[in-house]
């Protein structure tokens, strides 16, 4: 099997995938935190759910060569715990203010952003597939889920969004050498102490339903940042990004099963408007990834 062979099991394409799987299980803990967000303080959620996290990854990361989970960058891994501060209660603000699939067409704002701070920041080259596939799914969701009413429940999740791109460009920034459980951990560790503070002045007394929801959340938010970290230092933002809507299906089912949301004719032709431009788009970067692998030679 030659390099241009081995395309169609790496790449964008795999890159992909883990965003499905990322956003299958970030949607699942965007759906606990709605189920139990009223046992809990903003912040007091949040600082919970990272000590659990941090909890759940510390054996792995011990178990790393000293050379991969060497904390390198600190102002990087600050940055991206400021963002997590700043974007987790926004996201907890728009979950608890309006319905779980409003609250995604809100977030979906975030596969934008990152198509235009990746040009911008990053000096990604600019396809006009890419510009294309990312603007007709973000249509399809409004499509989809059109959001009546703009209050502080819709401009939280924008912040929100804002914050989602940042941090997960923020990755490429990162050592390559490192691997993508220690930028977790050290990210997730250099957000403890602000969520401390902010959480002391929200803090209620700790229920069963308190645990559940930082387990849960804990485990879905997790995973669906290890596949971000996986994805966006594996291919270009503008090439996975896609993906990204993928999340509004997800949510669209676990709002229908779990707070019996309706599902319309508008939803699923939004549905169809995101569903088709991401296989066109597979299809277009592993045509650009033979073409690349071809010129090198």
């Amino acid at each position: 099997m030659d390099k241009v062979e081995k395309v169609g099991i790496s790449g964008a394409l795999l890159a992909i995938v883990w965003l499905l799987l990322g956003n299958l299980f970030g949607v699942g803990a965007d759906a606990i935190v709605k189920w139990f967000s009223d046992t809990a303080g903003i912040y007091q959620y949040v600082f919970i759910r990272q000590i659990i996290i941090i909890v759940f990854l510390l054996p792995i990361f011990l178990r790393q060569p000293f050379s991969r989970r060497r904390l390198e960058t600190p102002k990087i891994y600050l940055f991206r715990g400021l963002l997590t501060v700043v974007g987790s209660a926004c996201v907890v603000v728009a979950l608890t203010s309006l319905p779980l699939a409003t609250a995604h067409v809100v977030f979906y704002a975030a596969p934008v952003f990152t198509l235009i701070l990746a040009t911008l920041w990053m000096r990604e080259p600019i396809y006009r597939h890419r510009v294309i596939n990312v603007f007709l799914c973000f249509l399809g969701v409004i499509v989809a889920l059109k959001p009546d009413d703009f209050g502080w429940g819709a401009i939280a999740g924008l912040i929100a969004a804002l914050c989602i791109a940042v941090y997960n460009l923020s990755a490429r920034l990162v050592p390559t050498h490192s691997s993508s459980i220690t930028v977790l951990f050290w990210s997730t560790l250099f957000s403890m102490p602000f969520l401390g503070i902010g959480a002391l002045f929200d803090w209620r007394d700790m229920s069963m339903d308190l645990l559940y929801l930082g387990v849960g959340s804990a485990l879905g938010i997790g995973i669906y940042q290890i596949c971000c970290v996986f994805a966006y230092r594996h291919a270009d933002a503008g090439a996975v990004t896609i993906a990204e809507y993928s999340g509004l299906v997800f949510a669209a089912l676990m709002g229908w099963l779990i707070f019996h949301e309706i599902i319309g004719w508008r939803t699923l032709l939004g549905i169809s408007l995101i569903v088709l431009p991401i296989l066109w788009q597979s299809r277009k970067e592993h045509k650009l990834s033979i073409l690349k692998l071809e010129q090198e030679g």
